[in-house]
């Protein structure tokens, strides 16, 4: 019985231990957004993240035994964004810059229009 219950905890660990890959809706308007939501899950326990601002998906590979599901959506809510499983507080919210305001502004397809362009923002398009 003893080795029965080590076997099992091992087998949760290494379960624990290996990639998860997932795909989450992050909301988002304009470059600014997608570096911010990057460099949010540049953390230890994250492998791999991708975000598509038109399609505001955000797909990650983490490591569930360093960082959880919902520690990635409670780090995204802290900086403003909300997401598919949670929402950002309204504190949260308003600190984020006023063209990035996804809950009051209407941009077609992720693009940002004219008055909500950062050029300034383009050299940090690159993929992680």
């Amino acid at each position: 019985m003893f080795l029965g219950l080590m076997l099992l905890g091992t087998l949760t660990y290494a379960q624990s231990n290996k990639p998860v890959t997932v795909n989450l809706t992050v909301e988002g308007t304009c470059e600014m957004c997608k570096e911010r939501i990057e460099r949010t899950v540049d953390v230890k326990g994250v492998k791999y993240f991708e975000y598509t601002l038109a399609s505001h998906n955000l797909e990650i590979t983490y490591v569930p035994s360093k960082i959880t599901e919902e520690q990635i959506h409670k780090s995204l809510n802290a900086v403003g964004h909300d997401t598919n499983k949670s929402k950002a507080s309204e504190e949260q919210y308003n600190k984020i810059h006023g063209c990035c305001k996804y809950r009051t502004h209407n941009h077609k397809d992720g693009e940002d229009s004219e008055e909500h362009n950062h050029d300034e923002h383009d050299d940090h398009d690159q993929k992680h």
